[in-house]
């Protein structure tokens, strides 16, 4: 029973059921100072007065259709009757989008609505690309989750690998976390705090800023687009002609050794697919088809470039047996050295050209020494060794 300090009063279990919220969210609610108890009998009993029913209830509304933090909550119920400006001013802070729906899902909608497993959502919630909350032990997901899961989704249907995006929105979202929070800082400090606006203008300060910022962001977004991607054309058109440079000086370096045949070999491969089968014409093959590819398709280059990337990181020399296994390896160690820096080549490289002058030995022997000088010179001459 009650006795005459608790009367009229409710436990937290009685609290929770009356406003549909279960007692560990009441419990944090109490943590963050949203409520208080009206009195506490013990260090695990507490009461609280009616009136806390109306203000979980107002809680609750205030995140759910304004999706306001706890934070500016606590803020507003310290605030006596806060006015119509003010609660604008909130608005503007918490970025509320009275547009976007209130609803959300459970993972099982999720899946269906997006087409995405588990296991894709399991990894978007890894790092941290969603903010599921629990509605009591329920994981919900809000409507931004959904957005961005509909964007993988989207991605997807167009071939973009799962792996990419994810890659590619940590990035993007990590810079804009960073960008985000040094401008909400620099904003207070050189527009509010200087300025000391009226609650009117902080609003109208505020959304000017964020509507101006989402242009800018994006403009400048296209603008580099524009020049990285112009870069990596320019660098397959490069790669070509170094490419080209290579199977000469390779062609130049075995004709003086007397090595006639593989030389030729080298300098019809600028001009004529190689035929044939083995190592040594897949390797021609794949100079060959870089080489011409960049008067073609771009999409076709790009996807070439890709296929020969994995042949020529893919080879194996263990074995050295003359001739043919020294142009594999000079052409596998053009390769690495001339690609361009988004290949990742360079720690391969500088492991092959290691090797290089014990392997040719193994393959030539002592005819080895000036041609390893020669190739080695060639591709810091063509651009491939700094």
């Amino acid at each position: 029973m009650k006795n005459e300090s608790t009367a009229g009063l409710m436990k937290i279990g009685e609290l929770a059921k009356a406003t549909g919220t279960n007692v560990s969210t009441i419990k944090f609610y109490v943590k963050e100072g949203l409520i208080q108890a009206a009195c506490k009998t013990g260090p695990n009993m507490a009461y609280y007065h009616a009136d806390c029913i109306a203000r979980v209830q107002l809680i609750k509304s205030l995140q759910k259709e304004r999706y306001y933090p706890l934070s500016v909550i606590k803020h507003m119920l310290d605030t006596s009757n806060p006015n119509h400006m003010e609660l604008e001013l909130l608005d503007a802070i918490s970025k509320v989008d009275y547009k976007s729906s209130s609803k959300t899902f459970s993972p099982s909608e999720a899946i269906k609505m997006t087409r995405l497993s588990k296991d894709h959502i399991t990894v978007l919630d890894e790092k941290k690309l969603l903010k599921p909350e629990f509605s009591g032990k329920k994981l919900r997901y809000t409507e931004a989750d959904l957005q961005v899961m509909l964007l993988i989704r989207r991605r997807m249907d167009a071939s973009i690998p799962f792996s990419e995006s994810v890659a590619s929105f940590e990035i993007y979202e990590q810079a804009l976390k960073h960008a985000a929070k040094a401008d909400v800082d620099l904003f207070i400090n050189r527009a509010l705090l200087a300025s000391a606006p009226s609650t009117e203008d902080a609003v109208r300060m505020i959304c000017v800023s964020d509507e101006t910022l989402d242009l800018f962001v994006s403009l400048k977004r296209k603008e580099w687009n524009r020049e990285f991607g112009s870069e990596r054309i320019g660098d397959l058109d490069r790669y070509s002609s170094n490419l080209t440079a290579m199977l000469q000086s390779i062609s130049k370096s075995l004709e003086e050794l007397e090595y006639k045949e593989p030389a030729k070999q080298c300098r019809d491969a600028i001009l004529y697919c190689p035929e044939g089968t083995g190592p040594v014409a897949a390797a021609l093959k794949y100079y060959h088809l870089v080489i011409t590819s960049t008067s073609g398709s771009l999409a076709k280059s790009i996807a070439i470039c890709g296929q020969a990337h994995t042949y020529f990181t893919s080879l194996d020399f263990e074995k050295s047996e003359g001739i043919d296994s020294l142009l594999l390896y000079s052409l596998h160690l053009g390769w690495l050295f001339l690609a361009p820096s988004l290949l990742d080549c360079t720690e391969e490289a500088k492991k092959s050209a290691d090797s290089f002058n014990s392997y040719a030995s193994d393959c030539i022997g002592t005819k080895s020494e000036s041609y390893t000088q020669q190739i080695l010179s060639a591709i810091t001459r063509i651009g491939g060794i700094s």
